[in-house]
Formats: C-alpha cells, sequence, structure tokens
C-alpha cells in the first residue's frame, strides 16, 4: 500500500471528457487520525505542522492513498479539476470530494464514486474511454476507505535518514505525476516516467520549486492541497543528496 505524497513539475492536465449524473453526499466525519482543514475559504488543507503519523498497515489513507488515484486519475482538466467540474464535481481535495463528489461514508457500495468505477462494460465508467480503467488494487483501496468512514486521514512515519529514488521519491513521482505527465499527453510537454526525467528536474529546479510553490512555479498539484511538509523533506534529501539513482 502506498504511503507517500505528492506531485510536480508544473503544466496543465491531459484532457479527458467526463460525463456524470448529480450526487448526493452524506458526510460522516467521525474518527480519529484526521487532517486540520484550513477554513480561510481556500478549500485546501493546512499542512504545516506534520512531523510523522505511523501507518496502521490495515488502514486507508486518504491523503496518502485515495488522494494519488484521484488526482492522476479524476481531478484533471476536462473532467473534475477545479476549472472543469464537469457536472459540478471536483475531486482534487477531501473538502471537495465530500462535498460534490458522491461518497456515502460506511457504504461503499451506495456510493455512485465507487459505482462509476466499477461499471465495466458500461458507458458510465470512469474514468472514461481512452484512459485506462483503474486498476484492482485502486479499487479496492477506495472501497475500503469508503468502508472504514471515509476520513481525511494522512500517515508519515517521516524517516529521512534513508531516502532513496526507488523506494521514496518514485513512488510519489508514480502515484501523482504520471498520470498528466506521461507519455501520450505530457503536461507542459514533460513526461515523468523515469530516474532520468526526475532527475531533471531536480537538476534544474523546478521539482521543488512546483512542491513549494516558489521562484514562478505554480504550486503543484495544480488545484489539490501542497505535500505535507514532512514528505517535502523527503524530497529535498534526495535532492540534497546529488538526487541519487538508488
Amino acid at each position: 500500500m502506498k504511503r507517500f505524497l505528492f506531485l510536480l513539475s508544473g503544466g496543465l492536465f491531459f484532457l479527458a471528457a467526463c460525463v456524470h449524473d448529480p450526487f448526493a453526499v452524506i458526510i460522516d466525519d467521525t474518527g480519529g487520525g484526521t487532517l486540520p482543514i484550513d477554513t480561510g475559504g481556500t478549500g485546501g488543507i493546512d499542512t504545516t505542522f506534520y512531523t510523522g503519523i505511523p501507518c496502521d498497515p490495515d488502514t486507508v489513507y486518504f491523503q496518502n492513498d485515495i488522494l494519488p488515484i484521484l488526482v492522476s486519475n479524476c481531478a484533471i482538466e476536462g473532467c473534475h479539476d477545479v476549472a472543469s467540474h464537469e457536472e459540478g464535481i471536483i475531486l482534487s481535495t477531501y473538502d471537495y470530494v465530500m462535498s460534490t463528489g458522491t461518497v456515502h461514508a460506511g457504504h461503499p457500495n451506495s456510493s455512485e464514486m465507487y459505482e462509476k468505477i466499477t461499471d465495466f462494460g458500461d458507458d458510465d465508467l470512469m474514468p472514461p474511454p481512452p484512459a485506462p480503467p483503474l486498476s484492482s488494487d485502486e479499487i479496492a483501496l477506495i472501497y475500503t476507505w469508503i468502508d472504514q468512514g471515509a476520513l481525511d486521514n494522512y500517515c508519515s512515519d517521516c524517516d529521512t535518514s534513508s531516502v532513496t529514488f526507488s523506494e521514496t521519491v518514485w513512488p510519489i513521482v508514480d502515484a501523482y505525476c504520471t498520470g498528466c505527465h506521461d507519455a501520450t499527453l505530457p503536461s507542459a510537454g514533460l513526461s515523468l516516467l523515469n530516474y532520468d526525467d526526475v532527475a531533471f528536474v531536480a537538476e534544474n529546479g523546478s521539482l521543488m520549486s512546483s512542491l513549494n510553490g516558489s521562484d514562478g512555479y505554480v504550486l503543484m498539484p495544480s488545484g489539490s492541497s501542497a505535500l505535507p511538509d514532512c514528505l517535502i523533506d523527503l524530497i529535498q534529501t534526495w535532492v540534497d543528496d546529488g538526487y541519487p539513482d538508488n
């Protein structure tokens, strides 16, 4: 189960046509381990004080497991990002998912979000063709997250002592970036498919500038929450070490 966050360098998300029926929302906010919500009107999450929350292998975490799936497959241009908001649905942050999405906390089989990603052979399957459907592992994560209460939860052991590209940095890129920066329709003409691609943006500074929203770069992922400080530290450690291929 992936436990890493977030996205990379600047650019737009690739296009995918989406059609949905209007959604009803039932929110159950019980349970522990939830994230603090920024009430300043941005719809984002305050990520300023995360110093490490141990991960429970039996728990699915929204920020670690679910949001990467949504950002790479749903919250994209022409579909469910903030700008496009097809059928009024935005899936780029927890607040948007729960206020405009299709989640009935504790009841995945009656949640239209889950129904849409499992309607194989149906014209309403999401993501729509030509995008590939979600994998069985991704579908299982979404089912379990809803079943466990659809919480806005997060975990990170935040150990920067053994950061590697293969075990730390690449899972971030794979989960959050390749959906937009792929080989077919790479956003901003930038593909992020292997070590060389990621090392390139690390070397020229655009990787960390995008994660921090600094030096004139738009904060990534576009329209979603910023990476928690702990996870930015993990990537920064790799960059400071000379972005090794390890």
